[in-house]
């Protein structure tokens, strides 16, 4: 799979469709999160959201920064720009462009300004033009990681999207999926989503469990399989913060979503909110 190419060396680790009608993104409404009471009756504070209904298009820059150019395949185009990464009618806009002849990418990172450990992550995101070569992503790394080294220290795909494909990637990586091969337990589902419109993708994350969800439906549960010799085998590098990853990359030939049709270019998503959320006893 040559998913699994996009990220080595990353930062050197530095749907179900729902009908729930409570989900559509249209609405900013935080009761939507907080307080928020389960069948088993936890309680839920917002740690952290932005609904960029803001003035200035340039995004928090408490909470976001640019991502990084880089060698992999995901941050090879990336602009360092906020001509790609900007705000505008209330909503988070990433970029996939050819400018003069050079490819350019859009994308920001919460790294050094907001970092989870465990809750509930939600965003709510909208392709509002795919291309061909074109591959958006929501994820998260670990700011400070368990194991070293990637795959090992782990990485969270909350969604990924190629080209114009109707289904979105979610995905765990790991020493114990991509090294050592393990596909037990499930590591990675395909699941439709509203195209067009805007979908809810997120995880509920705990120490025993990841479980992924896209319009509120349950659609991957990655569990921890708490091994006796987890520090070889290195099954769970999840116990440590991460930070959030929003982007817009091109691939291009020899990569996962393969080469580029510069005509269906620029490529955009939207993002309209993102929510963090934990138990109020945490």
């Amino acid at each position: 799979n040559l998913s699994i190419m996009k990220r080595s060396l990353v930062l050197s680790c530095g749907a179900v469709m729902s009908v729930l009608s409570f989900y559509a993104c249209s609405s900013s409404d935080d009761s939507m999160v907080t307080p928020l009471t389960r069948s088993d009756a936890v309680s839920e504070k917002i740690v952290f959201q932005d609904d960029f209904n803001q003035t200035d298009s340039i995004p928090d820059k408490t909470k976001w920064g640019l991502c990084k150019k880089g060698s992999p395949a995901w941050s090879k185009y990336l602009s360092e720009s906020y001509d790609q990464a900007y705000v505008h009618d209330g909503k988070l806009v990433l970029i996939a462009e050819k400018v003069n002849g050079v490819y350019k990418t859009g994308g920001v990172q919460s790294l050094g300004k907001a970092e989870f450990q465990y809750g509930k992550i939600e965003i709510c995101a909208r392709f509002t033009k795919t291309a061909k070569g074109g591959w958006p992503a929501i994820w998260m790394m670990p700011a400070k990681p368990v194991y070293s080294g990637w795959p090992a220290c782990g990485e969270i795909d909350i969604m990924e999207q190629l080209n114009h494909d109707g289904i979105v990637y979610q995905t765990i990586h790991s020493h114990y999926k991509n090294d050592l091969g393990f596909t037990k337990p499930v590591p990675t589902k395909t699941v439709p989503y509203n195209k067009g419109q805007f979908n809810v993708f997120g995880i509920e994350w705990t120490p025993e469990s990841l479980t992924f969800k896209v319009n509120g439906a349950t659609t991957l549960v990655y569990p921890n399989l708490h091994l006796a010799d987890e520090s070889v085998k290195k099954q769970w590098p999840f116990d440590t913060s991460f930070y959030l990853i929003l982007n817009y990359a091109l691939g291009g030939a020899g990569t996962w979503p393969g080469t580029i049709t510069d005509s269906e270019l620029p490529a955009k998503m939207e993002i309209d909110w993102v929510k963090v959320s934990q138990p109020v006893d945490r």
